[in-house]
């Protein structure tokens, strides 16, 4: 019995290992169908490669069978639909395609009522929630549009662009979706962000012509008319150095542009973008031998992934159940809906697998959304004419830089825009006999050279033609001067005295500054006037002076005569003395004048009138003394004092409240760009005070300004920036700035938007002034070492001090007057010496020294009288008439003295009588009174 139940067990484990075996050798076929249109040989011939490679594999007990319908540009929808059930018909598990060139989602709909697992692998228009229903067996390996539209816009942010232009293809309905988080922007503003279209056979040179001169281009163009696009840009410049194109095709490697590589005219930085592939360090490491690499374009390595997710899928689900197609069509009858189970399920399954594994995709992992979008994916940003890798991009919005190594660079000589102007940049004396820049010299030619020590490169300077800056012309809205050669692309770098502006920076880039300033007035400086010796006499005219001199001497005489015929001023010479033998009068014609000229100069006087007359006679020459004096006292100091226009300018607010002065700018330049944009109230009234101006104010250049204040000699001011200010005032004594500096800026070296070398370039600039060489630079240009202006002492008083030149006169007024006063001393003493030696019988010689000796003695008050001198009746009547003798009495001849007693005795005689008079008069006078 045992044994029987042993047998039977082993026949009954025989015949399941026979079941079992003859189940696996059983060998299933897995009808896989697909729509191709008739042109696309390369997506039909990865499909097949792919089913072939995995049906070579034997790793399963079934073979994928390809069932293929062909479609052409001028099917319908209906035909559509009838390949689409002849497919399901014949037992497909799944249907790939059809590509976007199918206007119609009739596959998806099919799809979606039958239970058929549908794979797409090309884009599709962004879909709204009522298609995402009627797509719920779809799934698409293509990246998904918003999520691709983001990826573009995170891309340009990180190039840090501001400005571009967006150029797509008119026929391509789906690159507004593509890029719509950029057109975006548009709406925000047209100024900034600029759209255009093309099309297939037409003139493509109307569409750079319209764009010429912009540096941002975002180009989302068909591989296969690309080249010809951009050779059709050349001629507009689109393709120089410094312009950027952002190519956002995703098949941009295979569009051929390495024939451009030698093309010298195409300089552009060119940017694409295209899918990460699978990165495979060891073949081993696959699935899959080295024939299942990438094919390197995007549709077939996408038709290829689909496939093999396909595969993954049925693969794990046949380990636990058998798998058997529905081969039942769609009608449009209600109620024949019959969808497939085993489809929703393998539709979840791909889902799920899609992210755990990519080593057979050929694309990097897969994830979908609900509705079956591809929102995982990584792209690559590279170089498309050398292919090498810039940076990788992740859903995630991050951008991750890549080291690049590149070989074979062109040696690049940049070409550095300039303008003539001192100290920046100027031409050699010799310069006629010189070549490159080997002509120039300044500072501009200093700090270039230096930079270009430091990051080793070569450079030649450009002149530009206009010498200009650089202004916008709003009716042409194009760009002049250095400014316009960077954004036409005909220079690397700008350098001059080139002011950072808002304006010029959304245009063009700058480095970090080289130099800060201001703006000040540039002033005419008047030579110093020399004033005559006179000077002191300006405050009155020539007719005041004879005026005034005219009436001391009548004031004199007609006091003299007042005097004399009052009777207050005749007083008795001896006070002691009751009856004096006659009066006498203080007033003589030396005493008169001595008041008069003593009360003009306010000196006063020792002798005063005594009677009324002549007290309101000298009050008013004193009134009229004390007006005259005082008018000269208040103008001589205006008179002595240099007299300028600009005394009372201080600044741009004192400049701008008066009329005298007109001022003005560079017209369009930085400064003018200063005031007409300032809300400051005096500087906008000054900006309207010159616009208001005619002839126009404006120069065109800092030279031209210069020159015409020095014209006008102090009629007309020069707003400027204090760096050529100072340096033209170094050079020139005829120039001095004025006021205080305002308005802060910088200086800056100009680049072209994007220019990668911008940041080196700052670098450098910060490096030199570390090291202390933009202080030399400039010490070196600005400073002059021969500069030889007479200086003007100034006070810290408000008016000027007067200098020794100026007062001169009144000292020269002083030395005339001590020189009459010590000639005419010195002769009377000589006089008086030769009487001397007459009296004591002594020679000149001998009198002169004895005098000499006595006058030296400096300590000695006190002189004894000579027998030459009577004594004079006082010292301080040297006015009187009648008892007044001479200070020295001269020795008398024998004659002389006989003549004198002769009168002497007449004399005594005629004082005798006079007395008895008297005595007689009071003798009555007293015999009256007792009666």
């Amino acid at each position: 019995m045992q044994n029987k139940m042993r047998n039977s067990f082993t026949w009954s484990v025989f015949l399941i290992a026979v079941l079992f075996i003859r189940k696996s050798q059983q060998i299933e076929n897995i009808n896989i169908g697909a729509l191709f249109y008739d042109d696309e040989y390369e997506i039909e011939e990865s499909f097949v490669t792919t089913i072939n490679l995995i049906n070579n594999q034997n790793e399963v007990n079934f073979k994928l069978n390809p069932l293929i319908e062909k479609l052409y540009d001028y099917d319908s929808s209906a035909i559509l639909e009838n390949k689409v059930n002849k497919l399901i018909e014949n037992g497909a598990a799944v249907i790939f395609g059809p590509s976007s060139k199918a206007d119609s989602d009739i596959v998806s709909l099919i799809c979606n009522a039958t239970g058929i697992p549908h794979m797409l692998f090309d884009y599709l228009e962004e879909e709204n929630d009522l298609l995402k229903i009627n797509h719920q067996m779809s799934l698409n390996v293509f990246p998904s549009q918003p999520v691709l539209s983001k990826a573009y816009a995170d891309i340009v942010q990180n190039y840090g662009w501001r400005k571009f232009t967006i150029i797509y293809d008119e026929d391509d309905a789906s690159a507004p979706f593509r890029l719509q988080d950029l057109i975006q922007l548009r709406d925000l503003n047209e100024k900034i962000v600029r759209v255009r279209t093309f099309k297939r056979g037409v003139d493509h040179r109307i569409l750079w012509k319209s764009i010429k001169g912009e540096r941002r281009i975002i180009l989302d163009c068909p591989p296969d008319m690309l080249v010809e696009l951009l050779n059709s840009s050349i001629p507009y410049g689109m393709t120089a150095q410094f312009n950027h194109l952002f190519l956002t095709n995703l098949d941009t490697q295979i569009s051929g542009l390495e024939e451009l590589k030698d093309n010298v005219t195409f300089a552009a930085n060119v940017t694409a973008i295209r899918m990460k592939q699978h990165e495979v360090d060891n073949l081993e490491e696959s699935i899959w031998n080295e024939i299942d690499l990438p094919t390197m374009k995007l549709l077939p390595d996408l038709i290829h992934d689909a496939v093999m997710l396909f595969y993954l899928a049925v693969k794990n689900i046949s380990v636990m159940y058998e798998i058997n197609p529905p081969g039942t069509p769609y009608t449009y009858e209600e109620g024949n809906e019959n969808p497939w189970p085993m489809g929703l399920y393998i539709n979840r399954v791909m889902k799920v697998l899609a992210s755990s594994d990519d080593r057979n995709f050929h694309m990097s992992y897969m994830q979908f959304d609900e509705g079956g979008q591809r929102i995982n994916f990584t792209l690559e940003i590279y170089e498309p004419i050398d292919n090498y890798v810039l940076a990788t991009w992740s859903p995630n919005g991050h951008i991750s830089q890549k080291v690049v190594e590149m070989t074979n660079i062109k040696k690049i000589i940049y070409k550095v825009a300039t303008r003539i102007g001192e100290p920046y940049f100027m031409l050699k004396e010799d310069a006629e006999n010189r070549t490159g820049n080997d002509r120039y010299i300044g500072y501009a030619v200093d700090l270039i050279d230096a930079i270009a020590n430091i990051l080793s490169f070569d450079y030649l300077f450009v002149p530009v033609a206009d010498n200009s800056y650089g202004k916008l012309n709003k009716e042409t809205n194009q760009w002049d001067g250095i400014i316009g050669e960077l954004i036409n692309n005909d220079a690397h770098m700008g350098i001059c005295d080139l002011t950072i502006t808002q304006k010029r920076k959304t245009v063009v880039d700058f480095t970090v500054p080289f130099m800060q300033l201001g703006i000040s007035i540039l002033a005419y400086e008047k030579p110093i006037e020399q004033k005559p010796w006179n000077a002191f006499l300006e405050p009155f005219t020539n007719e005041v002076w004879i005026y005034v001199m005219l009436s001391v001497f009548i004031m004199a005489f007609l006091f003299l005569f007042m005097a004399r015929i009052s009777t207050s001023e005749w007083q008795n010479p001896h006070p002691c003395n009751n009856d004096p033998d006659a009066l006498e009068n203080s007033w003589n014609v030396s005493n008169v004048f001595w008041l008069t000229v003593g009360s003009i100069m306010t000196a006063g006087s020792d002798i005063l009138p005594r009677s009324a007359p002549m007290r309101t006679f000298n009050a008013m020459w004193w009134i009229f003394a004390v007006i005259i004096a005082n008018s000269y006292t208040a103008n001589l100091a205006a008179f002595l004092t240099n007299s300028k226009m600009e005394g009372d300018i201080k600044g741009v607010e004192d400049l701008a409240k008066q009329n005298e002065v007109k001022f003005g700018t560079i017209e369009g330049g930085s400064t003018y760009t200063f005031f007409s944009e300032s809300n400051d109230t005096d500087f906008r009234l000054a900006y309207n005070m010159m616009q208001s101006q005619e002839p126009s104010v404006y120069t065109k250049s800092n030279e031209e300004g210069v020159e015409r204040v020095l014209k006008n000699n102090g009629s007309y001011m020069f707003l400027m920036e204090t760096t050529s200010l100072e340096y033209n005032t170094e050079r020139n004594c005829k120039l001095k700035m004025l006021g205080e500096t305002f308005g802060e800026k910088h200086y800056a070296i100009a680049v072209p938007f994007g220019a990668e070398y911008r940041s080196n370039l700052s670098v450098a600039i910060l490096k030199l002034g570390e090291l202390g060489r933009l202080f030399e630079m400039k010490k070196k240009w600005w400073v002059n070492e021969d500069k030889d202006c007479p200086q003007e002492t100034k006070s810290n008083s408000e008016t000027n001090d007067l200098n020794f030149t100026e007062v001169r006169g009144i000292f020269y007024t002083l030395y005339v007057g001590l020189f009459i006063a010590y000639v005419v001393g010195i002769t009377e003493f000589l006089i008086y010496a030769q009487h001397v030696a007459v009296e004591e019988k002594l020679t000149f010689k001998q009198a002169l020294t004895k005098e000499l000796k006595f006058v030296l003695k400096v300590w000695n008050n006190k002189k004894p009288v000579s027998p030459v001198c009577s004594t004079p009746s006082s010292s301080h009547r040297s006015g009187s008439t009648d008892k007044s003798t001479k200070l020295y009495a001269i020795r008398k001849s024998p004659s002389d003295k006989i003549n004198g007693d002769v009168d002497e005795r007449k004399s005594m005689k005629s004082m005798k009588s006079i007395r008895s008079l008297k005595s007689l008069k009071s003798a009555i006078v007293n015999t009256i009174r007792k009666f």
